[in-house]
């Protein structure tokens, strides 16, 4: 790497030395080293300063001129993350929309497994685009990059962007560190140019005077006014309802004071710039206020522009204070000060005339002094001897120690330290004793006090800050052993920032309530706790605007951890040691997108008992204990009232672990505190909308007239349910069926035959329930493609594997059941009970892995099936073309039913082992009840998979399927269904068959063995039509026909797509549904 300097003395004027001889390398004339193959150039200014300038002007004048040259110009001196600078890049290349997407949708995703922001990498599939384009448009034109870098390594351009610069690419590099009073030691960045070292040429600017070894102050002045200008740019927020904004003036003035703070040589004081830099520069007096009539405390916006400034002057403190020879110090050490080896030093006024005898009177220091810093000093606490300082805004007491003597008159006294503290807006008070300076009497002046800081305090009553500093805004509390009451905080509802690490709570402080434990109007944003002993509960409930939760060290005594209604998106607890962490409650969390946790044996082994999450709902309000908590938590849940129901007498409430999640991909931060034992009520569903009136005027509750047609088709299942098949559990619509059916309606008779779904199994005491709401997502970008609509959920395996319940339901964009994110041989195993219903989108309930011969069994535990209103699925578990094998047998399956699935070609497909005697498997023999209605297209309930009807076609005789538990049959207007099982079916202990409207069946299962004749309700015409394999077979069934019946109906099916939106649109009562279909197909 080349090292070369020049002189100039303005920000133009290195521009263009910078142009001329380094990018365009116009001047062939100079005898510089410079090879055509140098491509990336640093610059670092004047020493540091000025470098960001000089850059902003090469790009303006490149930008300008009329060459096709393509000039990227990226500042990312508040620095991101690699993808943010990538991100930039693309924009500036004005990439399509749909490469753009994917920096959304891999930050989402990164969001939900809790990736820091810092650590996102770029995306490979962008380098490629931006490659592809820089190849593509490098044959007409160059590119120059010009880059600020706010990060500590050096950029290399090719391998994060794609971009050529190696060899003889004419594409040029300019970019710097330095930057917004940014002044990176060379020794930093040197190191940080060795580790990738694809910088060619390191440039510097010099002043004409003393050969460059130091700095002028005129060319200072004027360097640190561009500075500031940048600054300001970037600082131009309405800081405050008075509209403060940073000025140019003010950020030069704040860097010069903290110049002089950090380069006086004083090495030994420690000024805590990271903590109180915007302190220093409004209670100093340093930024004044530009508008009138703000009062005593100063307006918020005031110091809102003091941290954006902090923010953006990001100065090497302990560089510029430990080796004062740097080539700043000179500057500072022009300024006029006196000095006294006893009295210390101190700044005068620039070019002011020092009043005669007035230098070295207290009152000259007295009444100016704003900020003082009080160490290792002994004094009387009750008469201070700063009490005379009457401006005085920030005081520092650390090490000091009481007299306790108290000379002074009395009401004169007191009169003194109520001028004094009442004006404060900042104290620090570290390892001294604060009996005095933090009594009751002194706290209730501090009325102005916006900042308090407390370090390694012991013994003191933190109880006596309740109900007082009602300005408070930042409350650092550290190292201290503090007692107190528990509620210490809540009334502080001003306070943004709250430090509470490393201290050790005694009885009672051992719960540590935030403001917004009794309203939800706290400003909490930032909670800083750094290890405490002692504290058993933490809670910031309520703190509705609490967005940085850090957590850390040791917290050995805590047991209960809550943060509901907060804004917090990652809950971080990797650097904690929580032990003994039992509860844990993120209710009305809407950010939530992830929870990490520290390694497995800084964690509680047994886990969490009780853990409960809702982000599908706003912050509701809190109340102020846990009973009040818990009881709000049993009528709040999130879930729909429907859910709560199928839970029985068991409310929603009473589960330990209770999760509601916007997104799924949420509960991959669970797998590491997730035990296997613990069973799962699973519940998927869309979220509501707001309740409105159709223009029939019925009520549809969670669609909107003029929402999606998914919606639409929703609503109008609701309806259907309302009115069809899911009401036959209510009593009153029973009868009122049995009264139609006993009228000679037909279709209420078919709709009163239908068997109740069966309870929900009893899960364990320690189980979990989880509401999971639908969001359809767009997949990932492909090459000459589009991102398509996603729409089924993905799980972590815990959830398919431990999952005994499944229930969805009233969702608008689910295709089938959530699935998971490993295998999918190992999904819902153990599932017992599932219904799914009202899914206008499910094409297929079950998706199945590809299976071949001699793989492995999968028996599912499966005892109850529902499938309701989905108009669009073709089958409940898929078997295509791609699949020529299906291994998975049901042994446990006792009750199926399906209704309202017009498009449904077949329902459960049979696997060649359970017809190999070989293989010793058995599937539906425990089936009891099979109940279909309303499946227009059905052919088959139980398709042969290849292998099976294979092996069925090499038999000599016939293969017959036994059914030896199959007690009730009930089908109901499946026009185009030819039978029921690819076998012959044999049911020797069937009592119940019910067939109304499936004209295109022509075999009934055998029921020989049974020694019973069974009753077999059905259309005389049908009956007339049925196939027999011999006479017997007839005479074992007694057939009964209804005195109401159609002679004929139509032999296809029910619901065509074409129809799909008029027979769903269609509000009457059930018993004229069909009626009117019917009309319309005839027609």
């Amino acid at each position: 790497m080349l090292i070369e300097d020049f002189y100039a003395h303005t920000i133009d004027e290195a521009a263009e030395i910078i142009l001329d001889y380094y990018l365009l390398k116009k001047d062939t004339s100079t005898t510089r080293s410079l090879s055509s193959r140098d491509n990336v150039f640093y610059f670092d200014g004047w020493g540091g300063l000025g470098a960001s300038a000089v850059l902003r002007a090469v790009a303006q004048r490149l930008t300008s001129a009329t060459s096709p040259d393509q000039v990227i110009h990226i500042d990312c001196s508040m620095w991101e993350s690699r993808r943010s600078l990538q991100r930039a890049v693309a924009e500036q290349l004005r990439l399509p929309d749909q490469v753009m997407e994917l920096f959304d949708r891999q930050d989402e995703e990164d969001d939900f497994k809790g990736v820091p922001q810092g650590s996102r990498a770029e995306l490979e599939q962008v380098t490629r685009e931006i490659y592809q384009h820089v190849q593509q448009q490098q044959m007409k034109h160059r590119f120059f990059v010009i880059f600020h870098n706010g990060s500590n390594e050096e950029v290399d351009f090719a391998s994060l962007c794609g971009f050529t610069m190696s060899g003889y690419s004419t594409n040029k590099v300019l970019w710097t560190f330095q930057g917004r009073f940014r002044l990176k030691p060379r020794a930093e960045i040197d190191t940080a140019m060795k580790s990738t070292g694809t910088t060619d040429t390191f440039i510097s600017a010099l002043s004409a005077t003393h050969g460059g070894e130091v700095l002028q102050a005129e060319l200072l002045s004027y360097l640190a006014e561009k500075e500031a200008l940048e600054v300001a740019e970037y600082c131009k927020i309405n800081t405050g309802p008075r509209g403060v904004i940073v000025q140019p003036e003010q950020v030069a003035e704040c860097f010069l004071y903290l110049l002089g703070l950090c380069s006086r040589g004083h090495h030994s004081v420690d000024y805590g710039w990271a903590t109180h830099g915007a302190n220093y520069w409004i209670c100093d007096g340093i930024m004044q206020q530009l508008q009138q009539g703000h009062g005593e405390v100063g307006d918020d916006g005031l110091w809102r522009a003091a941290e954006a400034i902090q923010r953006e002057v990001l100065l090497d403190a302990y560089y510029h204070q430990y080796l004062p020879s740097s080539p700043l110090a000179w500057f500072v050490e022009t300024k006029p000060y006196w000095s006294s080896p006893n009295y210390g030093f101190h700044e005068m006024p620039a070019r002011a005339a020092i009043p005669k005898g007035d230098m070295f009177f207290p009152q000259y220091c007295f009444d100016k002094l704003r900020v003082l810093k009080l160490t290792r000093c002994t004094f009387s606490i009750q008469s201070p001897p700063f009490l005379c300082c009457h401006g005085l805004r920030f005081l520092w007491l650390e090490h000091c120690e009481d007299t306790g003597n108290n000379d002074t008159d009395g009401a004169r006294m007191e009169e003194d330290v109520r001028r004094c503290f009442q004006r404060l807006w900042v104290l620090v008070v570290r390892h001294t004793k604060c009996d005095q300076i933090l009594s009751a009497q002194m706290l209730d002046l501090m009325t102005q006090l916006r900042e308090l800081i407390v370090m390694g305090a012991q013994g003191w009553d933190m109880g006596l800050l309740h109900g007082r500093l009602p300005n408070i805004r930042k409350l650092r509390i550290t190292n201290s052993g503090i007692i107190g009451q528990q509620r210490v905080l809540t009334e502080m509802n001003k306070m943004e920032l709250l430090d509470f690490s490393s201290n050790t709570g005694y009885s009672p402080m051992k719960i540590l309530y935030g403001p917004g434990a009794i309203s939800n109007s706290s400003c909490l944003e930032s909670v800083i706790v750094d290890g405490s002993e002692g504290l058993e509960h933490i809670s910031f409930s309520g703190c509705s605007k609490l967005k940085n939760l850090f957590l850390s060290g040791w917290m050995g005594g805590l047991r209960t951890l809550d943060i509901s209604g907060t804004i917090v998106k990652i809950l971080d607890l990797t650097a904690t040691t929580i032990r003994y962490l039992n509860e844990l409650y993120l209710l009305g969390c809407e950010n939530l997108c992830a929870i990490t946790w520290p390694p497995k044996d800084k964690m509680k082994q047994a886990g969490l008992s009780k853990l409960r999450i809702d982000t599908t709902q706003s912050a509701p309000i809190v109340q102020s204990t846990r009973e009040e908590i818990a009881k709000r938590d049993s009528t709040t849940t999130g879930a729909p009232e429907a859910t709560v129901l199928l839970h029985g007498s068991r409310p929603i409430s009473e589960f330990p672990w209770y999760i509601s999640v916007r997104d799924s991909r949420l509960l991959t931060s669970l797998e590491p505190v997730y035990s296997d034992s613990r069973n799962i009520h699973v519940d998927v569903s869309s979220p509501a909308s707001p309740t409105i009136i159709s223009g029939g005027g019925c009520k549809d509750e969670g669609i909107e007239s003029s929402g999606s047609s998914d919606q639409q088709v929703l609503a109008s299942l609701q309806q259907q349910q309302q009115t069809a098949p899911a009401i036959y559990t209510a009593e009153s619509m029973v009868n009122h069926l049995k009264k139609e059916a006993s009228e000679g309606d037909g279709d209420a008779l078919g709709i009163m035959w239908m068997w109740p779904c069966s309870d929900v199994p009893d899960l364990p005491q320690e189980s979990c329930y989880m509401h999971i709401q639908d969001q359809a997502r767009k997949e990932s970008f492909s090459q000459g493609g589009e991102g398509t609509s996603s729409t089924s959920a993905s799980v972590p395996k815990f959830v398919s594997l431990c999952a005994k319940i499944l229930h969805i339901h009233d969702s608008t964009s689910v295709t089938h059941a959530p699935s998971a994110t490993t295998r999918l041989d190992l999904e819902w195993q153990n599932l017992e009970w599932c219904r799914v219903e009202r899914c206008p989108r499910v094409e297929s309930v079950f998706t199945a892995s590809p299976s071949y011969p001699g793989g492995p069994i999968f028996e599912y535990r499966l005892r109850t099936f529902w499938a309701s209103h989905l108009p669009k699925a073709r089958c409940i578990w898929e078997l295509g073309e791609n699949y020529p094998v299906y291994d998975r047998t049901f042994p446990n399956l006792t009750f199926l039913h399906l209704d309202y699935c017009p498009r449904l070609r077949h329902v459960l497909p049979l696997s060649w082992v359970i017809i190999d005697p070989s293989r010793g498997m058995s599937s539906l023999r425990q089936l009891k009840t099979l109940e279909i209605t309303w499946c227009g297209d059905l052919r088959e309930v139980f398709p042969l998979d290849n292998l099976a009807k294979n092996y069925a076609e090499r038999q000599p005789q016939p293969v017959t399927l036994d059914f030896p538990s199959l007690k009730h049959i009930h089908l109901h207007e499946l026009p185009s269904l030819r039978r029921i099982c690819g076998f012959r079916m044999s049911t020797p202990n069937l009592e119940t068959l019910k067939i109304r409207g499936c004209w295109s069946l022509r075999r009934l299962p055998d029921v020989s063995g049974s020694g019973k004749v069974v009753e077999c309700d059905c259309e005389k015409e049908w009956w007339d039509k049925l196939e027999w394999d011999d006479g017997s077979q007839a005479s074992r069934y007694k057939p009964i026909h209804s005195r109401y019946y159609k002679k004929t109906f139509l032999r296809t099916t029910v619901l065509r797509s074409s129809l799909s939106p008029t027979f769903l649109s269609i509000q009457c009562s059930a018993s004229r549904f069909y009626n009117i279909l019917c009309m319309i197909f005839y027609l």
